[in-house]
């Protein structure tokens, strides 16, 4: 089963052309120097179990062996199979080398055309000052992977650029910009959240990289036994000692890194030192989201399973925090960035609740699906824009403008069970969706709803008359795309048919030909 489990957008001007990752000669040989020994002792244990088994069954096969002998001796000379073990079955680095590459094509001389193929090779993997990235944290069954996505508005292209193994289980992920080893440089790093207890960082700017550039916390798992039994000595562990659920990264201190996790805790961590900064312990069970002010540095959101948000200073959260209980367990929470004073929240029984933080209660509250909000997210440029999507596949436009909740639009994705949803931070009406039945997000421009334009476009400023005209063109564009490759589909499809029915026409034949001929030649012999 293949599906995408996390996901997050990189805004535009902000990812360089990645340069990849080569091993060169002295490495290989390095890797080779390191396998060969291992194999070989393999190989001396299987031959060794093979001579013991082999010694066990001499005497109950003996009399077989006689018997075919002969054709035993035949084979060995047709094949020089005596001579087998003695030839030369080392491997060579510099033959391998020179047979499957040279380092450029003008050192080949069975080519004739001299063409590198680099300037083809680097517009493949150009990345333009107006694109987007996404990234998508993806489970293959046993595989984990990180997939790069590039997405250009202005040329509609979507599509995948390169991806990263991993070892676990992307559980969430988050992009930052700042590098421990250079403060004042501009990075393009991804934060990740796994099954594991600590953080992986990564740098998208680089192609093919095996491991992160640095981790965040202990890669030391603990068993659970021994850490009852030390839980009444009240051990110091830094990090966290179960899986991370939830990132959020500081932009306005930007080396801090919150975490959320299943151990019922929220790790603040300074990027500038690689270490913890603060543990916050406040939630009765595991903590499913997290998220930092938009404005205020130093105030922190956090949901847990435990039917409660938190608000924290995280100067001192041990005393400065507020706390709302709710009804059902936290799937995600979210400050609306146009009004900071206001943040939403999502539960696994379809509730979405808006809070303003200066009052106690919910400002508003609705049932908005009948099963699990775990897509929630509100547009980065359009005022009071909210999309919704829940486990059964059911994605709803919300305008929560006047604070309070009035569904614009309600349609059913083709993705499975939602698992994420993000707005892309540049474009005001583009949403990303991921679920457990696709094998790449969905990105969605909204603004082809006629409900959307006709709601939100007075609020952006936007001539709804020109726009619906360029709208319908667009859409027009795409329709008769769509269509010529349905026909194209359509003459496939009947290609296949006919060459099928070719094909079993010819095997009937050559059948029918043969049993003729035999059944001819049977009734000869009868005669």
């Amino acid at each position: 089963m293949r599906f995408i489990s996390s996901m997050t957008w990189v805004k535009k001007g902000v990812s360089k052309t990645p340069i990849r990752i080569k091993i060169d000669e002295n490495e290989m040989k390095q890797l080779f120097s390191e396998m060969g020994p291992n194999e070989e002792e393999s190989e001396a244990e299987s031959g060794s179990e093979n001579e013991i088994k082999n010694d066990g069954d001499i005497s109950t096969h003996e009399d077989k062996n006689n018997e075919s002998g002969n054709e035993t001796d035949n084979i060995d000379k047709k094949y020089n199979l005596d001579n087998y073990d003695n030839e030369d079955d080392e491997l060579k680095l510099e033959q391998l080398n020179s047979l499957a590459c040279f380092p450029t094509n003008v050192d080949d001389a069975f080519l004739t055309k001299k063409d590198d193929g680099e300037d083809s090779d680097e517009e493949d993997i150009e990345i333009k000052p107006n694109d987007n990235l996404l990234v998508c944290g993806t489970v293959d069954d046993d595989d984990s992977s990180l997939n790069i996505f590039v997405y250009n508005e202005e040329e509609g292209d979507f599509y995948i650029h390169h991806d990263l193994l991993l070892s676990s289980v992307p559980v969430c992920v988050e992009w930052l910009d700042f590098d421990p080893t250079d403060t004042d440089s501009a990075v393009n790093y991804l934060a990740i959240g796994t099954m594991n207890p600590w953080i992986e960082i990564w740098d998208l700017d680089l192609m093919d990289s095996l491991e992160p550039e640095f981790t965040l916390g202990s890669t030391k798992k603990i068993k659970k036994k021994k850490m009852k039994a030390e839980l009444g000595k009240k051990p110091k562990i830094a990090g966290h000692t179960d899986a991370v659920l939830d990132l959020s990264y500081n932009y306005l201190n930007r080396n801090i890194l919150a975490s959320a996790s299943a151990d019922k805790t929220i790790v603040l961590w300074n990027l500038e030192e690689m270490k913890q900064a603060t543990k916050i312990k406040n939630h009765k069970d595991r903590v499913q989201a997290v998220e930092f002010h938009p404005v205020e540095a130093f105030t922190l959101l956090s949901g847990s399973c435990d039917s409660t948000v938190a608000l924290y200073d995280c100067r001192n959260p041990k005393t400065n925090k507020k706390i709302w209980k709710l009804e059902s367990d936290i799937e995600r929470v979210m400050w609306n960035k146009l009004e900071p004073n206001y943040f939403l929240s999502s539960d696994d029984e379809g509730t979405i609740n808006l809070i303003d933080i200066r009052n106690d209660k919910p400002v508003a509250c609705i049932k908005a699906h009948d099963s699990s909000v775990c897509g929630l997210s509100l547009s980065s440029k359009v005022p009071g824009l909210l999309i919704s999507a829940c486990e059964d596949e059911i994605v709803k436009i919300w305008d929560i403008k006047s604070h309070n909740f009035e569904k614009i639009y309600e349609d059913k994705l083709k993705t499975g069970e939602v698992t994420c949803v993000k707005s892309s931070p540049d474009s005001a009406f583009v949403f990303s969706f991921a679920g457990t039945k696709c094998n790449e997000p969905k990105v969605w421009d909204i603004r082809e709803i006629k409900e959307v334009r006709e709601r939100f476009y007075e609020r952006m400023n936007i001539d709804l008359a020109e726009e619906e005209q360029k709208m319908e063109q667009k859409i027009s564009k795409r329709r008769e795309r769509a269509l010529k490759f349905k026909n194209l589909n359509v003459k496939k499809n009947k290609l296949n048919k006919f060459l099928n029915f070719r094909a079993r026409s010819l095997r009937l034949e050559i059948f029918c030909s043969i049993f003729c001929s035999s059944s001819a030649k049977s009734i000869f012999m009868r005669s």
